[in-house]
This record gives C-alpha cells, sequence and structure tokens, in this order.
C-alpha cells in the first residue's frame, strides 16, 4: 500500500462485515466485524503519512545524495580516481613493490586518467611537483634499487598538484621541513635519497661542471674551440629549475642554509667567460 497500489481492497476488507460475528446486546455479544469510520480514518492517516511525509523524505534523501556525488566528481578527487590510480599503477608494478622506476614516471602521470593525469610533455611539471626519489632495499632478497619512487609520494603530489590547480593549494607549514625524515617505519627498505626537483638540479649543474672543464682543458693546451663549442658554451642560459639560492635544504644534507646555497650557486655558475680561471 506504500506505493498507492491496493488500497482500496484493503479499505474493503476493513468494512467487510459478512463473515464475522455481528455484535448481540441481548447476549452481550460484542460482535468482532469492523467499523467503518475506524477504517476511513485509518485509511486516511496512513495514506497522508506515506505519500505525503515518507516517500517524500525518501525523495528528498535520494536527490541530496545524487547531487552531493555529482558536486564530488566535479570539485574534487573522488574514490573512484583513486582506485583507478592502483589500477592503473599495477599495470607499471606487477610484483607489487609498490615501487617504479623514476624514468617511467612520465609515462605513468600519462596514461592516468583525469583529474589526476598530467599529459606528456610533462618533464618540467614533474620537476615542479618536486617527487621524493629513494633507494629501495628489498627485505627479502636484498636486492638494492637505486632512482626509485614510492606509491604514496606519487599519489601525495598529484594531490597537492591538483588543489594547487583548484585555486587550493595545501601549504606545509613552516616547521615541516625541519622534521621531514628519509625513512619511514612502516616502509621497510625504504631511504629517500634525492628528488625530481634536486635531481634536475644535479644533472644541469654537472652539464656545466663538464663543460667549464672542456673549456679549462682546451685552454690549458693552447687547441682552439670549434665554433660549434665555442657557440654550445656561450650561448648557454641558466636552467630555470635552478634557483640555488633557495633556502631548501638537500635531504641527503640535511637541509643546508641559504647562504651555504648561496655559496654553491656562486661556485657552479662558471661560464666561458674570457679571463675565467679554474
Amino acid at each position: 500500500m506504500a506505493t498507492s497500489a491496493g488500497w482500496a481492497e484493503a479499505l474493503d476488507a476493513i468494512f467487510d462485515d459478512t463473515d464475522c460475528k455481528q455484535q448481540d446486546n441481548e447476549i452481550g455479544e460484542p460482535g468482532d466485524c469492523g467499523k467503518m469510520g475506524a477504517g476511513i480514518f485509518f485509511m486516511i492517516s496512513y495514506l497522508t503519512l506515506s505519500f505525503l511525509i515518507i516517500v517524500n523524505m525518501y525523495i528528498a534523501v535520494i536527490l541530496e545524495n545524487y547531487s552531493q556525488a555529482n558536486e564530488d566528481v566535479q570539485e574534487g578527487i573522488t574514490d573512484e580516481d583513486y582506485d583507478l590510480f592502483y589500477e592503473i599503477w599495477q599495470e607499471f608494478d606487477p610484483d607489487g613493490t609498490q615501487y617504479i622506476d623514476y624514468k617511467n614516471i612520465s609515462e605513468f602521470l600519462d596514461v592516468l586518467e583525469p583529474p589526476l593525469q598530467i599529459a606528456q610533455p610533462n618533464k618540467f611539471k614533474i620537476i615542479h611537483m618536486d617527487i621524493p626519489i629513494v633507494r629501495f632495499s628489498d627485505p627479502d632478497t636484498g636486492e638494492v634499487k637505486e632512482d626509485m619512487v614510492f606509491c604514496t609520494d606519487i599519489l601525495d603530489a598529484l594531490t597537492q598538484d591538483f588543489f594547487a590547480r583548484k585555486g587550493n593549494p595545501i601549504d606545509e607549514p613552516p616547521h615541516v621541513e625541519e622534521v621531514k625524515v628519509t625513512t619511514f617505519a612502516d616502509r621497510p627498505g625504504y631511504e629517500r635519497t634525492s628528488s625530481s626537483l634536486w635531481k634536475q638540479r644535479e644533472e644541469y649543474c654537472a652539464s656545466l661542471i663538464q663543460k667549464a672543464w672542456k673549456v679549462h682543458k682546451v685552454r690549458a693546451t693552447g687547441a682552439t674551440m670549434s665554433k660549434a663549442d665555442d657557440a654550445a658554451m656561450t650561448s648557454e642560459d641558466d636552467d630555470p629549475t635552478l634557483p640555488l639560492s633557495s633556502s631548501e635544504g638537500h635531504p641527503n644534507l640535511g637541509g643546508k642554509s641559504s647562504s651555504q646555497s648561496g655559496n654553491q650557486g656562486n661556485l657552479i655558475e662558471v661560464k666561458s667567460s674570457e679571463g675565467m680561471d679554474i
């Protein structure tokens, strides 16, 4: 009857007095037949509560949940997005180690589904996200793998990037940098050694040192540089991903002060200008 079907038959059954004992005052028989007034009152009350209150309440709850689900999909990351992330992760980590090689990050981020996807080319985006790079020592086999990335580290970085794109960046308190650690008790074999930002800085600094050493050797031997090499040296611009005067410290160096970082920047900014002395 809550669906408005069959209420007329139920009302007829309440009114039916063909198969009941009629009231007989002479012998004191109260009878067990229904009362029309009571039946009408019951049906009206029941239908009013069912149709006007309870059913509408259920509909309101369903619509509210539906609207909330749509808002979650449009404004944030849902549980389905996280489930899809782990499904794609399994394709890159079939052994379930929770680690993948750093060189596979670009492809992994490209095949993710929105809103976590970062389509290629994404090199500079990965550098900006500063994803931790770790050394993984397998507790079972003892095998050591360098330049690996941990599943949760990538997911944390993607989540922070998503909220930053939405205009709600997750800012860490100033004291968080001071308490960051390189190992975790719940991650056996995990040792943080670098990050995507620091790796790019190291590679850039190494290229500068190699070019400076090449110029030094050429000048020391009195040889002349080719036009191509000279043009490459003189046209070298500073890498925008290398703010060497930053106050951030390398995770392996325990966090250096801004003055120390600035001194390092002065040491490695070697140009092929005239009168350079190494």
